[in-house]
């Protein structure tokens, strides 16, 4: 293997070990070296990759909305009906957010953007994760329902109400026996009901 692609091997690992550290034992107790250990290598490896805790987590956000950057890009949305379009919509959103490692991104997320300590460096470059998705959303939005047709923030709306349903889903099955808790899938109802929103609006 050349040193390039140890290097990133090694990179690689350090951000699935951030992810799956959080995963297992919360925000708060994914230290660096707990993390370092889980990926094999001492902290000074992961300070040479990237300085500082913060970094890395925030190395992990990025590769998430990387992710989601991608997902939104390819995305076409299909169906005849305003009903149909939504649920093509939902799809994208549902097949990101309802993976396990965006668990962890969201907890990131939370702790740094209220964490006092956080640069400004960073809290710069978590803004402009959401508006380069935000744009990305919007454009997929304006083929559900044509943009001079839409009421403001529509975009942000339907953004807001099917990532938290995402998200609370996800949430519900990651609790222990959660799945067997979980009998209902939320999707069906939740794009008929964004159906009924836009085309009251």
């Amino acid at each position: 293997m050349s040193p390039v692609r140890a290097d990133e091997s090694t990179r690689d690992r350090m951000l699935a070990a951030a992810v799956e550290t959080i995963l297992e034992e919360g925000y708060y107790r994914a230290s660096s070296n707990r993390i370092a250990e889980r990926a094999g290598v001492t902290w000074g490896v992961i300070q040479h990759h990237f300085g500082t805790r913060e970094q890395l987590l925030l190395a992990v956000v990025r590769q998430e909305a990387d992710e989601l950057v991608r997902r939104l890009a390819d995305a076409t949305i299909s169906g005849d009906t305003v009903e149909a379009r939504l649920d093509s919509l939902a799809d994208v959103i549902w097949s990101h957010y309802r993976r396990p490692e965006f668990l962890a991104h969201v907890q990131i997320l939370l702790n740094l953007g209220k964490d006092p300590r956080t640069t400004a460096d960073t809290v710069a470059a978590l803004a402009e994760g959401e508006r380069q998705i935000g744009a990305l959303w919007q454009r997929l939005v304006d083929d559900v329902v044509p943009g001079r047709t839409q009421q403001a923030d529509l975009g942000v709306v339907i953004f807001e109400i099917v990532r938290g349903v995402a998200l609370g889903a996800g949430l519900i099955e990651a609790i222990p026996h959660g799945r067997a808790r979980a009998t209902v899938d939320p999707r069906p109802a939740l794009v008929r009901a964004l159906a009924l929103l836009v085309e009251e609006r």
